[in-house]
């Protein structure tokens, strides 16, 4: 509202205009919300506003996001007002967690849930708009291990173990279908997610065999009361775009909603001049609605839904035959409805997700498509020290290859599930969880889970062990890369199995928090692709036979640090991970897991000023990594990454700038990325260790309505 019409209000309606100047450290703040009783002005870029006070007086009020909310009783008499806002005072939040099933909060679970709250998932917002891979690689002991080159695919490997056994949750439902672990990370961009949740170790005893190495779960966020929406447009100097907007409000009483839709594309790029594309092309399109329903009486109910469409084609540039592509459509829906019943609460969760593919690695081409269906039913209910858990499940995994039915499998697997949490003492808590799933083509698999809490004193030490099983299929990390027409023959006989333990200690001491981890697991049966070259090159995918030394052995440590003083704070990590494997075939000598670094490193320090502005530095070392079947190397070379982001607030305008790679480190500085001959089974490229693209820069605008 303009000064010249405030008056005019002022004058016809007998009320008397009052000026107020709004600071903060001496300068001017804009866009703060002036308010006296019905009237809400904002300041402009002097900080100053006029407000209609009316001939009773009013409370004035003064409030900007960032700041301490500023209150007065003003008259129609009152004198010009300038008003100091002080800091905003920050509250340690309250993180309550889903992943577990207890909804408690998180510094209350026996078993260790680390969250990355929304500040954090802002940071990485302004980073990469369009997916959730810097997100979750900036985690410590996570790992995003690019797949497929040629087309950026990527895992995630928690602990050292393989992607395949990260079951990748939203809101707890498995929407985003079986093969998140290759593509599925690229279509899923950060901008509505409130909190991530990440569970280490075999968790198959609370969601099933499909999180034999854990779980990460995305936590959308909640419908707002009022109606707001935002907008943000992203550009990157490698010819990449991102659009996102997300709105969100009610739609009657106890009914809300919210809204993503996002356009993302990048063009192919050969950054290194070989006539390869060292990032892909692309085009996406994605729309993500969910409906909340909340009543005291009859309990809650989320609806989700989601379409997303995609475009992605790299590999060469000259040669149609060294074209990698696919076309992705994917279609999900999700409910998970809540109520209090029988002296607990009932719970009940369903989820459909459809996935469509046509690929195509140059000398072949196949269509294929993945179905996942869920159903599930618990109660919750506390007795006494114990909040027990109990329910069942059942899980319709497909898959359909129109080229080559051979590889097709249909499972339906009903499950059942409880979980005992115990308070002990005061500062002994015990949680214990089991899971039976009946596998049509496995049979019984057993996956049980203990954690134990201790907090002697100022530290907080927590103990976990579980076991866990997964039902293999042929989609492991060499098969991604070169399509499943390559494969020759499958013999999947036994489901794989795992034990996983860890032990984390924990302190905080005024503004510095420290935590270590120590984990391990090993993997039993694990499942390998080798190429033969006896006769007609070929590609197996089989378990390796039972034996003590022919299992995955993981172990190693992670170590955490953070320092908070005032709007300033570093966080350092560091993890150490020693994972060995038996070779492919008997008789073969174990050997490093081949692309797990043994020790990588990070330092992040960020000022920021809240509501206003921020800057963060970010310093990232990886460590030798192992490789298997390189032409020019055996170890990869250590690298450094350092990154730089600011973003300065206008109003309801953000600007952001984002310097990705200060340092310049891509793999084709110590090797070609091109293989000098074809590999059997039609490799063009080595697998990538180090980033491909180089140095990059991306910045763009958010906007708030």
């Amino acid at each position: 509202m303009s000064p010249i019409l405030v008056i005019a209000v002022a004058v016809g309606t007998q009320l008397t205009p009052l000026s107020v100047t709004v600071r903060h450290d001496d300068a001017p703040v804009t866009g703060a919300v002036v308010t006296c009783a019905t009237a809400k002005v904002e300041t402009d870029a002097q900080g100053r506003a006029t407000v209609p006070v009316p001939a009773g007086g009013c409370t004035l009020g003064v409030s900007r996001d960032g700041l301490m909310p500023f209150s007065q009783a003003v008259g129609v008499t009152s004198p010009p007002l300038i008003v100091d806002l002080e800091e905003e005072l920050e509250v340690e939040e309250e993180v309550i967690v889903t992943a577990m099933r207890s909804g408690r909060l998180a510094l209350d679970q026996a078993t260790r849930v680390e969250v990355v709250v929304r500040e954090e998932i802002e940071e990485k917002l302004l980073m990469t708009p369009g997916e959730i891979v810097m997100l979750l690689n900036e985690t410590s002991g996570i790992r995003l291990q690019p797949t497929a080159p040629a087309l950026g695919a990527a895992s995630v490997r928690v602990q050292g173990m393989p992607g395949r056994f990260t079951s990748v949750l939203t809101d707890g439902l498995p929407i985003n279908g079986t093969q998140v672990a290759s593509l599925g990370l690229l279509q899923i961009p950060p901008m509505d997610l409130q909190q991530v949740e990440v569970i280490k170790g075999a968790a198959s005893a609370l969601y099933g065999p499909s999180a034999l190495g854990g779980v990460i779960n995305l936590v959308t966020r909640r419908p707002t009361p009022e109606h707001a929406g935002e907008a943000l447009l992203n550009l990157t100097s490698r010819s990449g775009a991102d659009g996102l907007l997300w709105l969100s409000g009610p739609v009657r009483p106890e009914w809300g909603y919210t809204l993503l839709v996002g356009a993302h594309g990048q063009d192919a790029s050969d950054v290194d001049g070989d006539r390869w594309a060292d990032l892909p092309r692309y085009r996406r399109f994605i729309a993500r609605p969910k409906f909340t329903f909340a009543s005291g009486e009859r309990g809650s109910l989320d609806v989700s839904g989601g379409v997303t469409v995609e475009s992605r084609r790299g590999g060469g540039l000259d040669v149609a035959s060294a074209v990698q592509s696919v076309d992705t459509t994917r279609a999900d829906a999700g409910l998970i409805w809540r109520r209090s019943a029988a002296g607990g609460v009932v719970i009940a969760k369903g989820a459909l997700s459809q996935v469509d593919h046509t690929h195509d690695f140059g000398t072949n081409a196949y269509d294929d498509d993945h179905t996942l269906g869920m159903a599930e039913a618990s109660l919750s209910r506390a007795i006494g020290r114990h909040l027990i858990v109990v329910g069942g499940a059942v899980e319709l995994q497909r898959y359909r290859n129109l080229s080559a039915p051979r590889f097709d499998y249909s499972w339906t697997t009903p499950g059942v599930f409880v979980q005992d949490d115990i308070a002990l003492a005061p500062a002994v808590s015990f949680s214990v969880s089991a899971r039976v799933d009946a596998h049509p083509e496995y049979g019984a698999l057993w996956s049980p889970r203990a954690s134990l809490r201790l907090q002697p004193g100022e530290w907080d030490l927590r103990l976990s062990a579980g076991r866990g099983a997964f039902a293999p299929t042929v989609f492991v990390d060499e098969v991604e890369e070169v399509g499943v027409m390559r494969v020759g023959a499958v013999h999947l006989e036994r489901a794989e199995t795992a034990e996983t333990w860890s032990a984390d200690i924990s302190r905080k001491v005024g503004a510095v928090e420290v935590s270590g981890t120590w984990f391990g697991s090993r993997i039993h049966f694990p499942v390998v692709a080798h190429v033969f070259t006896d006769g007609t090159p070929r590609l197996e995918v089989f378990n390796q036979p039972p034996g003590s030394t022919s299992s995955t052995r993981t172990w190693g440590a992670e170590l955490f640090g953070q320092f908070r003083s005032g709007p300033w704070v570093a966080t350092a990590t560091h993890t150490w991970v020693n994972a060995t494997q038996a070779g492919d075939l008997a008789g073969m000598p174990r050997e490093n897991v081949p692309l797990t670094p043994q020790r990588t490193f990070s330092l992040i320090t960020a000022w920021e000023k809240r509501g206003m502005a921020r800057v963060g530095l970010e310093v990232y070392r990886t460590g030798v990594q192992q490789l298997k079947d390189n032409p020019y190397r055996t170890e990869s070379a250590p690298y450094t990454i350092i990154g730089l982001f600011a973003e300065r607030r206008i109003g309801r305008l953000r600007v952001f700038l984002n310097l990705e790679n200060l340092t310049d480190v891509r793999q084709s500085d110590y090797d070609p990325l091109l293989r000098p001959f074809v590999s059997p089974v039609g490799q063009l490229v080595v697998s990538a260790w180090a980033p491909l693209d180089g140095r990059t820069l991306n910045g763009g605008i958010r906007f708030a309505f």
